[in-house]
């Protein structure tokens, strides 16, 4: 889930299936270039405690639309194989 405020994008934390939660992260690489990402923190993570205040069911953060359950419909299939 995104919220565009002044220019920023921001993210909330995503809890998914089995207590692990998506957060945001940021990585500059070498030539400046900056990549915006995810990394999953699982319940035993040293941060997992100071994220999990932010986390929203993965359910929430559907946009329920048809994108969405494409891109669901596409990991699914992924984890499967």
């Amino acid at each position: 889930m995104t919220d565009e405020t002044e220019g920023a994008q921001l993210m909330t934390a995503v809890m998914l299936a089995g207590g692990v939660l998506r957060i945001p992260e940021s990585t500059v690489l070498a030539d400046g270039t900056r990549v915006d990402g995810t990394r999953d923190i699982p319940p035993d993570a040293p941060d997992y405690e100071t994220w999990l205040p932010h986390a929203m069911p993965e359910e929430a953060a559907w946009h329920g639309d048809a994108d969405d359950l494409r891109i669901l419909a596409r990991w699914r299939a992924a984890a499967s194989a």
